[in-house]
């Protein structure tokens, strides 16, 4: 059975669906690039949350609240 990857939106994302985000799960942005997380970091910085997904082989994705 195939996974479907989770898409992320940046216009209507929430901190519960990035916080749901685990390692080794599909994930795909509006801009095409998408891959298999192998990484996560969440920095708090200055009042905003940095989450980067590390994708394998695909570089990462950034999202800022």
């Amino acid at each position: 059975m195939e996974k479907n990857a989770t898409l992320i939106k940046r216009a209507s994302i929430n901190v519960n669906l990035l916080d749901s985000i685990k390692i080794g799960d599909l994930l795909a942005d509006e801009y095409g690039k998408s891959g298999k997380v192998c990484e996560i970091e969440k920095v708090n910085r200055h009042g905003e949350y940095h989450y980067y997904f590390k994708l394998l082989k695909s570089g990462t994705i950034l999202i800022i609240l």
